[in-house]
């Protein structure tokens, strides 16, 4: 019952923090909250953005199978703070002068395409769709386990549905965000005390937790772990595709975008990175640390919950709380962001007489379809849902060259972004279907090869053609910006 209990409370809890949130009434207040979001906000917005509910089941269990591998997750989070580093600041500026929402609309003012605009738009949305699922799936899990069944799966996501489609369609970025703070300070200060003291109380400390692991699994501390043979490229093959892919996401993308400053986006792209690789760091160690338990290894995507009802009802309770408060901080920001990426890069695109109105009302109705279609595909197995969620890396790490370039390479165009971007998917994803033997014995994820076909086209497109004119000025627009 205290379980329950705390789930609703935390769930009341946002609704009422929120409650003067609701409202906004025009498409730029739902998308950015008019650039007025500062710096704690935007951080933990990043942070909601990697540290999903999914992390606690789906990828907590790959470090509970496999051990060391999963630790994969820290130099993954310091590649992105560095392409953080790189994106942001250019970003955030063509932004505010340009009053931009969305990835797709950055995207189509520097290669001046509303081809580029829809086609990134409609990919974003795509390849967001597995991770919507996987924490639909996640929050309904934990409303099951909290009650040992009482609560089902689907009623879980029922619940959890209603509460975060209410705060997205009516408040938009400013509910958004102010949710990310709650979530994210919860799961920073409460999240790390329950973690650390089920690693204490239950497994006597991390000392004595490595020296169990280290004595009767030895295997789960080098790669690739028990019972799994692959090459060695396979683990820089998947630091680079999620370190590159992880900041190509459009829910990250719509947070520079509600920044109040470039001195805010500069602060919040050292904090977020730093808090997220130690927050994973915890949860990986815990994780690696049950492997040797036979329940955890027979159950591994349940470990941690398991762990912490052994503990007790109270570090159970605050457990699930914590999976939620990460479900829901991942969840809000994907509507937001492909609800805002429907309405925008898509229907206005198509439809130029659509109104701010009627743009608003539309990526409202969004926020419902999505989750309700969510709702309905949570139901696949759960396999496939972290097959799906997996993949889509391969698809976003393609996306980087057309975003990287075309913020440091005058010469990038349109023509090398389109062609090399379809081409670089088609790439990933035939590798991906097809599984040819060569990505077994070599180890390069699909997403690899994409990435560098997408890389090497857009080169070549890139000095067959002169400099676009509208380049010239995007970068005096930063050179005037930085005051130079």
């Amino acid at each position: 019952m205290i379980p329950v209990l705390a789930l609703l409370a935390f769930l009341g809890l946002i609704l009422f923090i929120n409650r003067r949130q609701l409202g906004v009434s025009t498409m730029a207040d739902y998308a950015t909250a008019n650039h007025s979001i500062g710096v704690l906000g935007i951080t933990f917005g990043f942070l909601a953005t990697w540290y999903v509910g999914a992390g606690y089941t789906v990828f907590s269990g790959f470090a509970v199978s496999f051990g060391m591998i999963g630790m994969y997750v820290v130099p993954y989070g310091i590649i992105t703070l560095l392409v953080m580093y790189l994106v942001a600041e250019k970003t955030f500026i063509w932004g505010k002068k340009y009053q931009l929402r969305t990835q797709s609309e950055l995207l189509g003012l520097r290669y001046r395409s509303d081809f580029i605009r829809v086609l990134t738009g409609f990919a974003g949305v795509a390849l967001s769709v597995p991770w919507l699922l996987m924490e639909w799936y996640t929050i309904g899990y934990v409303f099951n386990y909290a009650t040992d069944g009482f609560i089902s799966p689907l009623l879980g996501m029922i619940i959890g549905i209603f509460v975060v489609v209410f705060y997205v369609a009516m408040g938009g970025m400013r509910s958004v965000v102010t949710a990310n703070i709650v979530q994210g300070l919860y799961m920073m200060i409460v999240g790390s005390a329950v973690l650390i003291y089920v690693l204490y109380s239950e497994l006597g400390g991390l000392t004595a937790a490595m020296d169990r692991l280290f004595h009767e699994s030895p295997e789960a501390m080098i790669f690739p772990g028990p019972g799994w043979d692959v090459s060695p490229n396979y683990w820089t093959a998947i630091i680079i595709t999620s370190g590159l892919g992880g900041f190509m996401w459009p829910w990250v993308y719509n947070k520079l975008f509600a920044a109040d400053s470039l001195r805010t986006i500069k602060q919040s792209v050292l904090f977020a990175p730093v808090l997220g690789i130690l927050s994973f760091a915890l949860l990986i160690i815990l994780s690696m640390a049950l492997h040797p338990l036979p329940f955890a290894q027979e159950n591994p995507e349940e470990a941690l919950f398991w762990a912490h009802s052994q503990a007790g009802v109270w570090p159970l309770a605050l457990f699930a709380v914590l999976v939620m408060a990460a479900s829901l901080g991942t969840v809000s920001g994907i509507l937001n962001a492909m609800s805002t990426a429907i309405s925008g890069d898509i229907a206005q695109v198509i439809n130029r007489k659509i109104s701010e109105k009627t743009a608003l009302l539309i990526a409202r109705w969004s926020v419902v379809a999505m989750s309700v279609g969510a709702l309905v595909g949570a139901y696949l197995k759960e396999g496939q849902l972290v097959f799906l969620a997996l993949m889509t890396y391969q698809g976003m790490i393609v996306l980087a060259p057309v975003v990287l370039l075309g913020l440091y390479w005058q010469r990038a165009n349109k023509f090398g972004a389109v062609i090399g971007f379809l081409t670089g998917m088609a790439v990933s994803f035939g590798l991906t279907l097809s599984e040819p033997q060569f990505l077994v014995t070599y180890g390069w994820t699909p997403g690899v090869y994409g990435f560098l076909t997408t890389l090497m086209i857009m080169i070549v497109a890139g000095y067959l053609r002169p400099v676009e004119s509208h380049v010239e000025k995007l970068w005096g627009d930063i050179a005037h910006a930085r005051g130079q």
